[in-house]
Parts: C-alpha cells; structure tokens; sequence
C-alpha cells in the first residue's frame, strides 16, 4: 500500500509505503500522486518518503519510482531508512548508484531532514 499527503505548512509531500507492492500499484500510485500534486511547484517541496515492512514484486521499482519523481520536478527527496533494507535491496550498478544517491538521499529518521 503506498499513500500520500501534502503538508502545505511545511511544503513536504510525506509518502508511506507498507505492505506488498505490485507494478500495477507503483504505476498507480504514480498516476493518483500526478493528480494530487496537481498545481503544485515541486521544486518548492520536499518529498519524504517513510517505508515501514514492505515488499516489491520487482525491486527495481523502488528505482524507477525514485526517478519518475524526481523527472516531475522534486529536487529534495529525502528516504527514511533507518537499517539500510533500502540500499541493500535495490541492485544498482556502480553509476546507477552514484546518480540515485545523488538524487534520493537517505536518512535515519524524519528528523534528520533539513
């Protein structure tokens, strides 16, 4: 299950991500955030994605989602991985790694974020 909410206040979009995770729900999930971000200066926000126990059909879709969010104009995206699954679950080569770290940056709880 994948869901998201806007905080005007703070001007961060928090996702939280549980359960199994299907292609079908990562496309979804895609389509639904477009509509609600609708309006939206995605550069002025941060995007704070907190994942409790989960899984991935592939795993690779962490990636590709990752990388469509930023496409659509997110410059902040903060993950918040506390024992390192993440990184240690999506299989990157060496440039893949180095350009989705620069893009996605991993930290250890919500209050780490800037």
């Amino acid at each position: 299950m994948i869901n998201a909410r806007v905080d005007q206040n703070s001007k961060t979009v928090y996702v939280d991500v549980s359960g199994y995770i299907t292609n079908e729900e990562a496309n979804s999930f895609l389509a639904k955030h477009k509509q609600m971000t609708k309006g939206l200066r995605k550069l002025q926000y941060k995007l704070v994605v907190t994942p409790s126990k989960f899984e991935c059909e592939n795993d690779n879709d962490i990636k590709s989602v990752c990388i469509a969010l930023y496409k659509g104009g997110y410059r902040q995206i903060y993950m918040v991985d506390p024992k390192g699954y993440i990184m240690n679950t999506v299989s990157l080569s060496s440039m893949e790694q180095k350009m989705f770290t620069k893009v996605v940056k991993f930290v250890k709880s919500v209050d780490d974020i800037k």
